[in-house]
């Protein structure tokens, strides 16, 4: 004897869902965890050359915050600024 069962797609989706592999967080996620707890591991403690490592590996969201902290708009210099500029730095 067969048995006829249907099935709505709501349904269907709702149990392939528990079947589904668990997605996996993005490794950029855990390196920044990471960081972060290190950051807050070297402050905290006396090791120097853990605080080193952390002056060198700073979390991204104080990095970015630096990097955008002044985004003001520059303006254009001239030709003979520019030049004495470009002099200045190489000598």
């Amino acid at each position: 004897m067969t048995q006829v069962l249907t099935v709505s797609a709501t349904t269907a989706g709702y149990a392939s869902d528990s079947i589904k592999p668990p997605q996996r967080a993005s490794k950029a996620t855990m390196v920044e965890e990471n960081t972060r707890l290190l950051a807050e591991k070297a402050a905290a403690g006396d090791d120097f050359q853990l605080r080193a490592l952390v002056s060198v590996v700073q979390p991204p969201a104080l990095a970015l915050y630096f990097l955008t902290a002044s985004q003001k708009a520059l303006g254009q210099a001239s030709l003979k600024e520019t030049i004495e500029a470009y002099k200045s730095s190489a000598t």
